[in-house]
């Protein structure tokens, strides 16, 4: 299944600013894309991002099991700007490196967890996680109904000029 996720070039720099700030003890940041799904013609899912919701500091757990561990008021946040918003939430990160990244094991691991928990506020809409490089992006969506998380197979940054990451 094709899977585009659509973000502008403004939005894209925020995030991508957002999360290299410094935190007092995570080694990196995460917030989550708050995104619009449709239909694409002829079969697939076109997501347009939005707007983005930082994880703010007090809710980063002084864990070092991963470079950055949410709390439960992390999520139970994000739970609720998808409910109050209507909206599908990507879970984003940053691997500062040029290439296309991956998901490390436990991103793999934690969102398999963590993403099926937006759809008891939001059933009918897709929600997963992106991790960003300094010139790529990989990412994985749960659709309802499917039987297991679908790739994004192409990211989109909108400005002058349309940019494949």
């Amino acid at each position: 299944m094709k899977v585009i996720l659509k973000i502008t070039d403004d939005l894209l720099r925020s995030v991508l600013q957002d999360l290299r700030r410094r935190h007092a003890f995570a080694l990196e940041r995460v917030g989550f894309l708050l995104c619009r799904p449709d239909a694409l013609p002829g079969g697939g899912l076109a997501i347009f991002a939005g707007a983005f919701h930082s994880v703010a500091d007090e809710d980063y757990l002084d864990d070092h099991t991963a470079g950055a561990v949410m709390g439960p008021n992390a999520i139970r946040k994000a739970l609720q700007v998808s409910y109050n918003k209507n909206a599908s939430m990507l879970h984003v990160h940053i691997h500062e490196h040029k290439g296309k990244p991956s998901f490390s094991g436990i991103d793999n691991l934690e969102t398999s967890l963590f993403v099926p928990d937006f759809w008891h506020v939001q059933p009918a809409l897709p929600h997963g996680a992106i991790v960003l490089s300094k010139d790529s992006a990989f990412g994985k969506c749960w659709i309802p109904g499917a039987d297991r998380p679908q790739e994004i197979t192409d990211f989109l940054s909108i400005g002058a000029p349309i940019t494949r990451l």
